[in-house]
């Protein structure tokens, strides 16, 4: 591939994360509507709502089978298009149990965007010879705050969410269609061979780093996931702050994640995925910590909500910098197996983005939901500890056309 078609292939790669990043959010700005319509209690929307993220995890290690199979741009360009469409049906369902069995298939083919973009976009970056994952993700995070707003302004103009899911569909896959065409691959090669390089790692090793980075991968998540659902609830009920307020955690959150990740390309380029992984889990975890925590210092007690927003903020800014690593550690283990090991560790990730606002809630209720957001803190700092396993073994190396020359990222990573 020459270095066009590899900027070609990227903004098209890029344009699939903003297809999933707008789908999600679109669909969630519209739960309100979707509430009111079918007459559903907060305990039933939440029953429907435990489909998407089932569906997810329970296909994504077959997405990556499927990747590996047919190959991550085919089902990638297939995914690209079933995906939006999928929104449609979510807005037609009647009742609980259609909503339940759309949300499902939603899902699932979720999941097999994810996993076939992040295979693309992972096998592009061996082709670049440096970092472009951490962009790619900040296209899916952007997006989703454009997608919000979609959703929102759909609600302002009275329109149903059926309208809303259809208008935005329509145009998503018409992005779909069109980027499809750019996208392409690198082929893998055998690993470089070095003086000094250290053995090849066995495929049973490679699964058991795989699965280590899974769980490093659901630290995160778990993190994340209870950014999304306990970060307003705890400066609105735990600290008194009005709605508006509590809402600021969240965007403040959101915001610095996709900051964190429009810079992580070059952060990885410049200090290596180890050094990036493990500043970041310390950013996450310290300051997570640090703005719970401001109520032990008597000073800070008048301003302990703000401090409590920049502890949100600062858990953005740091987890930003881990999945998109711990998905190009995953890509450098094993090219010709990316899908698979992807869906891996998508599945054990997502798990804890599913689970883990449940555990902090179980936590919450015997130890109070300030020391239970602790919990994440304390799951930041132990990828920060375990870092060191994403330093590769050797440089891998893939066919292009041109000889690119090595990722400053692999040759920093020592950590």
């Amino acid at each position: 591939m020459t270095s066009p078609g590899l900027r070609h292939s990227r903004i098209a790669i890029l344009g699939y994360f903003f297809i999933l990043g707008v789908g999600f959010a679109a669909w969630g700005a519209r739960l309100p509507a979707i509430k009111q319509s079918l007459h559903l209690s907060d305990g039933r929307l939440g029953l429907a709502l435990f489909a998407v993220p089932a569906g997810s995890v329970l296909t994504l290690a077959l997405s990556g089978r499927i990747a590996d199979r047919f190959g991550a741009v085919q089902v990638l360009r297939v995914a690209g298009v079933l995906f939006p469409a999928a929104l449609v049906p979510t807005g037609l369902a009647g009742n609980l149990a259609g909503l339940m069995v759309t949300l499902a298939v939603f899902g699932a083919l979720a999941g097999l965007l994810d996993v076939s973009m992040n295979a693309c976009g992972a096998r592009l970056e061996l082709g670049y010879g440096r970092p472009i994952m951490s962009s790619l993700h900040a296209g899916y995070s952007i997006a989703g705050l454009g997608g919000a707003a979609i959703g929102g302004v759909s609600a302002w103009l009275g329109a149903s969410p059926l309208a809303t899911f259809a208008v935005t569909a329509a145009a998503l896959i018409v992005l779909g269609l069109l980027a499809a065409p750019h996208v392409s691959i690198p082929a893998a090669a055998p690993p470089e061979e070095h003086p000094g390089n250290p053995p090849p790692l066995s495929p049973r090793s490679i699964q058991r780093v795989i699965w280590v980075l899974g769980l490093l991968a659901l630290c995160g998540q778990v993190g994340e996931g209870s950014a999304g659902d306990w970060s307003a609830v705890y400066l609105h009920v735990d600290l008194g702050t009005s709605a508006g307020a509590a809402a600021v955690a969240l965007g403040a959150f959101s915001v610095t994640m996709a900051a964190g990740r429009v810079a992580g390309d070059r952060l990885a380029a410049r200090f290596g995925p180890v050094r990036l992984v493990r500043a970041s889990g310390l950013v996450a975890g310290l300051g997570l910590a640090a703005g719970l925590l401001g109520d032990s210092v008597a000073g800070l007690r008048p301003i302990w909500p703000a401090a409590a927003i920049a502890g949100f903020a600062l858990l953005g800014l740091g987890l930003a910098g881990i999945f998109p690593q711990i998905v190009t550690a995953a890509a450098r283990l094993d090219p010709e197996r990316a899908g698979r090991n992807i869906g891996r560790i998508a599945a054990v990730s997502y798990s804890g983005l599913l689970s883990g606002p449940v555990a902090i809630g179980a936590i919450a209720s015997g130890v109070g939901l300030r020391d239970a957001l602790l919990v994440p803190a304390a799951l930041a700092l132990l990828v920060a500890a375990a870092a060191g396993v994403m330093k590769p073994a050797r440089r891998p190396t893939v066919r292009t056309g041109c000889s690119p020359a090595p990722p400053r990222a692999w040759r920093r990573s020592s950590g």
